[in-house]
């Protein structure tokens, strides 16, 4: 094994490494408690570094400054300094759940089991989830039709495949059957359909092979990828004869 393949095994293991905590006392800070600085971060123009009384506090997104009237020189009250260090804890959760879609698309429940292995608290994922709902990076029905398109064209798997696959993922019973529904119609594709592709794709590799072994072999194939008995026994008839 390559010191890379490794590297991720161990990551694997491990779980996805830990949200840093706000490691900043306020009661430290003295008084009065003033905004000391909002800074630009480098590479992220969606997000603003906040200090007080020269202590760098952390990241905050936009909207945060914008609704708290934040600016440089502005005395706070310790509740509203609170208030500040919250916005920077959540708004690392965020960054965190966005690191986590830059890998791959998931579904809400992936994401926020995820987050939590990375000890972030329930409120500020939910915070998070819901803030990249509604700015479409966090897309469930979409996910399911991706995730099903993929497994239908790839290989012929069947609906029950595909639903337990989506399932796996933390996709619903009702999405996951829209979605397999919305990609059956899309690609003009029945189980029977994609039952008889997968088959007459497997069967290339297959040719050399006694014909009893051959049929053994396909149905097994075949079972494997979820399709129910009927199905797979029609289609052994239509490429087997």
């Amino acid at each position: 094994m390559t010191p890379q393949k490794s590297a991720v095994r161990s990551r694997r293991k491990r779980g996805p490494a830990k949200i840093a905590e706000v490691d900043v006392d306020l009661t430290t800070l003295g008084e009065p408690l003033v905004i000391s600085e909002v800074a630009g971060v480098h590479g992220r123009s969606d997000r603003l570094r906040i200090a007080l009384n020269g202590t760098m506090i952390g990241d905050v997104t936009l909207d945060f400054v914008a609704d708290q009237v934040v600016r440089e020189g502005r005395s706070v009250s310790r509740e509203e300094a609170a208030d500040v260090k919250a916005a920077v804890a959540r708004t690392r959760v965020l960054d965190k759940a966005l690191d986590l879609l830059a890998v791959r698309a998931r579904s809400s429940r992936d994401l926020r089991i995820r987050l939590r292995r990375a000890g972030a608290p329930d409120h500020d994922i939910s915070w998070s989830i819901d803030r990249l709902a509604a700015q479409g990076f966090v897309d469930d029905a979409a996910y399911a039709r991706q995730v099903a398109r993929a497994k239908v064209l790839s290989g012929g798997v069947s609906r029950r495949k595909v639903v337990k696959v989506l399932r796996q993922r933390g996709v619903s019973a009702e999405v996951a059957d829209e979605a397999i529904d919305a990609t059956l119609a899309d690609v003009e594709l029945d189980e029977h359909g994609a039952a008889l592709a997968a088959a007459q794709k497997r069967l290339r590799s297959l040719a050399a092979l006694d014909p009893q072994v051959k049929r053994q072999r396909l149905y097994a194939f075949l079972a494997r990828r979820g399709y129910e008995g009927d199905v797979v026994r029609r289609v052994l008839r239509e490429v087997l004869g």
